[in-house]
């Protein structure tokens, strides 16, 4: 995937960094998101993305699958019942 801007950076092979401008949309905030971001995670205007907190601290940016979130939830539940 090719990005023709200046706020992308290219941190490794496999990571690629995107400055968002935090917006802000009636009383709230927003992001723009480039069409190539769109195009990756296979959505469009008006479908719902969602916005992950990972364990390490970080976020991703992710469109919703039922099979994705299914395990998830399995891990999940996995890793509460090793730290019983």
């Amino acid at each position: 995937m090719e990005y023709n801007r200046a706020n992308v950076w290219q941190l490794t092979e496999s990571i690629i960094m995107i400055e968002l401008k935090i917006q802000r949309v009636g009383v709230n905030f927003g992001v723009e998101l480039p069409e190539e971001v769109l195009k990756q995670l296979q959505t469009s205007e008006g479908e719902s993305i969602f916005l992950e907190n990972m364990f390490d601290g970080s976020y991703r940016l992710t469109k919703h699958d039922e099979k994705s979130a299914e395990q998830m939830m399995l891990i999940d539940g996995q890793m509460h019942e090793e730290d019983s």
